[in-house]
C-alpha cells in the first residue's frame, strides 16, 4: 500500500464526518486519566516552530470542520444512552434507549474554537423510583444545547489510526423540557396516601415527576456533552467512527459487529425498545445508487418489525406527533417490511429495497417490538451490499463465557410481583455444566431490578464437545425463598462463529413453558 501523506490522512478524516455522526449511540466517556488527556503532551519539549504548526493544523481542521457540521447533523437521529457501564471503546457496544432528533443546528468559527448549537424533540426510556413514586414510560422531550469546543488531531503510526478530538472549553448550556404525560406511579401504601393528599391539594405528583424528568434530563445531556467527542479514521479499513468521550490515540470504538471484512458500515449500533416504542435509524442514503445491506439479529425479547419508509412523510408524521403529543396520534406512513425477527432466529442479512412508497429517496429505518411485555435487543449494521461476503471463519473449538446480564419481566407468570411487598426481583444466576454433571459457578445477588448486570466471566475455558451444554437457572433469591424465574441452556449449536454478544431466552418450567426473561451473555471464542 503506498504511503498517505498527513495532508491526505487529514482531509480524509474530515470530509467524510457524518458518516460517524450516524454510526452508533451516544456512548459513556471514559473516565480514566489518560482518556480524558488523549493528547498529552510528548516527552519532550516542542520547539516552538512546531507548536505554532500544530495550532495551524487545529485552526485548519476547525475551519474545514465546521460548515460540514450541520448538513450533515441535520435531520439525523442520535442515539441516547440505555443501560450499562462500559466505558472507553467498549462502551460504543452498548444499546441506546431513545433517539435526539435534530431539527436545528448552527455552527460558527470564534477564534479557532468551534461553537455548535443542536436542538430538536427526542424520546427515551426512562424507570425511576423516588419517594415511593416510580416513573416507569417513554419520555417525550425537546432539547436545546449549545458548546464551544477546541479542535485536536493526532495519528498513531502503528496502528494507521487517525484521531480528531472536540473537547468543550467553557461548559455545555443544554436543557431539556418533558413534553406530554409523565405518569408516576405510588409503589407502597404510604405513597399511594400521598399521592390522593397531593391530588386534593393541587400539587400533582405526576408534575413533580414532570419537572424532576426535566432537571434530571438537562443535568445528563450537560455532563454527556461535556465529556466531547472523537472521531478516528482507520487507514486500514477505511472505517469514519464516532463517539461521545475521549479516547486515547490509536483506540478506535468497539461496535456490536466487530468484523472489518466489509465495506465500511454507515451505521453499527445496538438499540433496546420498549413495547409501545419505535426505534429510527438513518437517514440511509448509500453513494453512487448503491443498494445497502443490513445485518441485523434480536438478541433478546420475543419478536421485532423492521421495516424501510421515505424520509419525507415519516418526518411529517413526528413533527405533528411531536406538537400534540397528548392527542391521538394519526396513523404512520407507508412503509415496507424488511424482516420479522423471532426469539433464537440468529444473525440475518438481508438487502434493503431500493424502492419505497413514495421514493426514490433517503430512507429510514423503523424497529418495533412484536408481542410480549419485555423490551427487545437488536444489534444491526448496515453497509453498502458487496459483491462477496466475508469468509466464513473456522468453527470453534473453546470457548469463555461472560454472564454479562439478565432482563426480567416485571411479574412472576401468575401475574403477581416477585417480592411479597412488591418489589422486584433478587436475581441470581446459577450455572453448571450438564455432561460434567456439577455446578460451575454463582453469580452475587442483584437486588430489586428487572435488570441485573453483572459482568462475571465463568472460571476456566469450555470445550464444546466436552463441557457444554451449560444450563443457567436464574431465581428469585429472597430472604426465605428462592423462585425459579426461568432456566436457559447454551448448547454447542447456539456458540457464534466469533467473539461477541448473545442472548438466550430464559423460559419457566411446567408443562406448557413461558418466556420469562432474557439471559445476556458475551461469548469469547479461542482456537
Amino acid at each position: 500500500m503506498h504511503r498517505t501523506s498527513p495532508c491526505l490522512t487529514l482531509f480524509a478524516l474530515v470530509a467524510p464526518l457524518g458518516c460517524g455522526l450516524l454510526g452508533g449511540p451516544a456512548a459513556p466517556v471514559a473516565t480514566t486519566a489518560a482518556a480524558t488527556n488523549p493528547v498529552a503532551a510528548p516527552a519532550q519539549p516542542a520547539a516552538a516552530g512546531s507548536a505554532a504548526a500544530d495550532d495551524e493544523v487545529r485552526a485548519l481542521v476547525t475551519q474545514a470542520l465546521t460548515p460540514q457540521m450541520c448538513p450533515r447533523l441535520l435531520n439525523s437521529f442520535i442515539g441516547l444512552p440505555g443501560e450499562g457501564t462500559a466505558t472507553g471503546p467498549a462502551a460504543g457496544t452498548l444499546p441506546s434507549a431513545g433517539r435526539w432528533w435534530i431539527r436545528s443546528c448552527a455552527a460558527r468559527v470564534e477564534g479557532d474554537r468551534l461553537v455548535l448549537a443542536l436542538g430538536g424533540p427526542g424520546w427515551t426510556w426512562i424507570d425511576r423510583e423516588t419517594s415511593g413514586f416510580r416513573v416507569r414510560q417513554y419520555l417525550l422531550f425537546e432539547a436545546q444545547a449549545e458548546l464551544g469546543a477546541d479542535v485536536a488531531v493526532g495519528y498513531d503510526r502503528a496502528r494507521r489510526v487517525a484521531s480528531l478530538w472536540m473537547r468543550p472549553a467553557e461548559g455545555v448550556r443544554a436543557t431539556i423540557t418533558p413534553r406530554g404525560v409523565v405518569s408516576a406511579e405510588a409503589t407502597g401504601f404510604f405513597s399511594t396516601l400521598l399521592g390522593g393528599v397531593a391530588a386534593v391539594t393541587g400539587n400533582s405528583v405526576s408534575d413533580r415527576a414532570r419537572q424532576q424528568a426535566g432537571e434530571l434530563g438537562s443535568t445528563m445531556l450537560r455532563d454527556r456533552l461535556g465529556a466531547g467527542f472523537t472521531m478516528t479514521f482507520s487507514l486500514d479499513t477505511q472505517q469514519v467512527d464516532f463517539m461521545v468521550g475521549a479516547l486515547q490515540r490509536g483506540e478506535v470504538p468497539q461496535r456490536p459487529y466487530a468484523d472489518a471484512s466489509r465495506t465500511p458500515w454507515m451505521v453499527n449500533q445496538r438499540s433496546t425498545v420498549w413495547p409501545g416504542g419505535l426505534d429510527v435509524v438513518g437517514p440511509i442514503a448509500p453513494e453512487g445508487g448503491a443498494r445497502a445491506g443490513l445485518d441485523v439479529e434480536l438478541e433478546e425479547g420475543d419478536g421485532a418489525t423492521v421495516r424501510a419508509t421515505c424520509t419525507e412523510p415519516m418526518f411529517r408524521y413526528f413533527d405533528a406527533r411531536f406538537r400534540a403529543p397528548d392527542a391521538a396520534p394519526a396513523a404512520p406512513p407507508a412503509a415496507t417490511t424488511v424482516i420479522e425477527l423471532s426469539a433464537g432466529s440468529g444473525p440475518q442479512h438481508v438487502t434493503l429495497p431500493d424502492t419505497l412508497p413514495g421514493g426514490p429517496c433517503p430512507m429510514l429505518v423503523t424497529i418495533s417490538p412484536r408481542g410480549g411485555s419485555l423490551p427487545v435487543r437488536l444489534r444491526y449494521r448496515v453497509a453498502p451490499e458487496a459483491a462477496h461476503g466475508p469468509a466464513t471463519p473456522a468453527a470453534p473449538r473453546r470457548v469463555r463465557v461472560q454472564i454479562a446480564g439478565s432482563t426480567v419481566a416485571h411479574d412472576n407468570p401468575s401475574g403477581h410481583a416477585w417480592d411479597m411487598v412488591g418489589g422486584e426481583a433478587d436475581q441470581v444466576v446459577v450455572t453448571s455444566s450438564v455432561p460434567l454433571e456439577r455446578e460451575i459457578d454463582r453469580t452475587p445477588v442483584m437486588s430489586d431490578r428487572d435488570t441485573a448486570t453483572w459482568g462475571r466471566w465463568l472460571p476456566g475455558a469450555y470445550d464444546l464437545a466436552r463441557d457444554l451444554p451449560l444450563h443457567f437457572s436464574v431465581y428469585d433469591d429472597d430472604a426465605t425463598t428462592r423462585e425459579l424465574i426461568g432456566v436457559a441452556l447454551l448448547d454447542p449449536a447456539r456458540v457464534p462463529q466469533a467473539s461477541g454478544e448473545l442472548a438466550l431466552p430464559l423460559r419457566s418450567e411446567g408443562p406448557v413453558p413461558r418466556q420469562t426473561g432474557t439471559l445476556r451473555l458475551r461469548v469469547e471464542v479461542l482456537p
